[in-house]
């Protein structure tokens, strides 16, 4: 997995750095990573030679972070010129405003309509507080040209590098060209949506990256493959893992199909509907119609190497019964096991403090802002995330937080985020989807490993892209019919394989 950093802990990644006295020297590393983005993108719509840049200028480093590559800009051709941003020239970064009047460059008072790319540099990744951007340009009459190209010199100006928060407002971005580290704001949030396409340019923080705590992970295609590999050889149905399904009721037969959909696709040895018959019999002739192979048996197989719990689920009694003695065979046989929909609302705290290989919860936003409530009331006040992490943290489960990002948080310092890909999964029915991926590739693990919370971290991890992977086939397919999205489960899974 990819480790993602927050703005916060790169300044401290450089701060010695800095403090030896090589500031200068790292500026105009960034600022040359900078540069050779800005040519790529300038060679993309023609030549460069003859071509204009601008660059909107802050008084700290990231104006002079801009500057420098506007010098550097002016030695392949191109033409170069500034506007002051809620400055004036002479607070601009000294070292950084003589090498762009060496290299020719001019400060102008407004953006010529011939202007290729505007680089914003305005502010960096310690800014706090709010700045509206794009309201200031339409104040002072500094129209952008719609034909220019706008790149974010390590962030886009007034975006919170810790958390994507943009308190004013922001220019999108074609392209940001961030420094030292990929930096979670650029990916989580609305600021998802203003950094375009991100480049990381290298400045020679690697050692003192490699000692931060707790960064965040992204997982991608690779752990996909180490996550839902093909089995072995020689694998039988038992040794592929044993996943137990409790879900749907006589009102939500659908669920309990559309959790088995996903696991069939995504792949168990063996599959367990617990359905009463004849109360859930509507349920169970359903699953059955759609998969043949599922064993529907009357409590948790007992075989089970995890269990699914939750999704379609009623509130009558009967249902309640079934939660709590499913969590009664999880605690008895030390499972994993998985609680989403329906089953977040019958939690209580005995529940939650009850010993089983690992809990894991699957709230929406809305359903994690209930459990607080009810559980945790202390905790309203926070950020969704992070009343997300002290919640689990607090009842020692794992939380998958679903939202247009999607993040796994330990209960103890692991965490992934997985950024938003396609808002066609704003689908009713793509949760209980997710928490049939999930649970195979939970059922897949064996709970007696030294490495068992490592390999649970990576099966969330990357059973969640691989949701989001399936996803965007769909969406690309003209959108998403949750029923049929095993299909795109499969083929997001051969892609994944064959891209090895």
């Amino acid at each position: 997995m990819q480790p993602i950093f927050t703005g916060t802990q790169v300044r401290g990644a450089e701060a010695p750095w800095l403090e030896a006295g090589h500031g200068p020297a790292l500026m105009r590393q960034a600022a040359w990573g900078l540069a050779h983005r800005t040519r790529q993108l300038l060679q993309q719509r023609g030549p460069v030679y003859g071509s204009r840049a601008v660059g909107l200028i802050g008084k700290g480093n990231n104006g002079g972070d801009t500057l420098w590559a506007l010098s550097f800009l002016a030695d392949r051709g191109v033409s170069i010129a500034a506007v002051a941003i809620n400055a004036t020239a002479d607070q601009f970064h000294p070292e950084g405003l003589a090498a762009f009047q060496r290299a020719g460059g001019r400060l102008v008072s407004k953006i010529d309509a011939a202007t290729d790319v505007v680089i914003d540099g305005v502010f960096g990744t310690g800014f706090h507080g709010s700045f509206d951007l794009p309201g200031y340009l339409t104040d002072h009459d500094l129209a952008i040209p719609q034909t220019a190209a706008i790149i974010a010199c390590d962030i886009p100006s007034g975006l919170m590098a810790d958390t994507g928060d943009i308190p004013g407002n922001a220019l999108r971005a074609d392209a940001t060209v961030t420094f030292g580290a990929p930096k979670l704001g650029l990916f989580v949030g609305e600021g998802g949506q203003h950094s375009g396409d991100v480049t990381v340019v290298d400045i020679g923080l690697g050692v003192e990256l490699a000692a931060v705590q707790d960064p965040w992970w992204m997982a991608d295609e690779p752990d996909v493959r180490a996550g839902f590999s093909p089995p072995r050889w020689d694998a039988h149905k038992y040794s592929r893992g044993v996943l137990s399904v409790v879900a749907g009721s006589p009102q939500y037969p659908g669920a309990a199909v559309l959790v088995v959909n996903a696991v069939a696709a995504t792949g168990v040895g063996y599959i367990s509907l617990v359905a009463q018959r004849p109360r859930d019999n509507s349920v169970a002739d359903q699953v059955l119609a759609a998969h043949p192979q599922v064993v529907i048996e009357a409590q948790v197989a007992q075989k089970a190497t995890a269990i699914v719990i939750g999704p379609g689920l009623g509130n009558t009694a009967d249902e309640h019964d079934d939660f709590t003695a499913a969590l009664q065979v999880a605690q008895r046989q030390q499972l994993p096991v998985l609680v989403d929909a329906s089953g977040l609302d019958l939690l209580d705290e005995d529940m939650l403090a009850q010993t089983v290989a690992a809990m894991v919860l699957t709230p929406h936003i809305g359903e994690m802002q209930r459990l607080t409530k009810r559980l945790a009331p202390d905790l309203q006040e926070q950020h969704p995330v992070a009343q997300a992490a002290a919640f689990a943290q607090r009842f020692g489960v794992w939380i998958v937080l679903k939202s247009a990002d999607t993040y796994v948080l330990s209960p103890g310092t692991l965490r992934s985020v997985h950024p938003a890909k396609t808002s066609e999964l704003a689908t009713a029915g793509t949760g209980d989807t997710l928490a049939g991926i999930l649970g195979a590739g939970i059922a897949s693990l064996d709970a007696t490993d030294d490495d068992f919370h490592q390999q649970l971290f990576t099966v969330l991890a990357s059973g969640v892209r691989l949701h989001s992977l399936a996803g965007e086939l769909a969406a690309a397919d003209g959108g998403i019919v949750v029923s049929s999205l095993q299909d795109d489960i499969r083929e997001a899974k051969r892609q994944a394989m064959a891209s090895s």
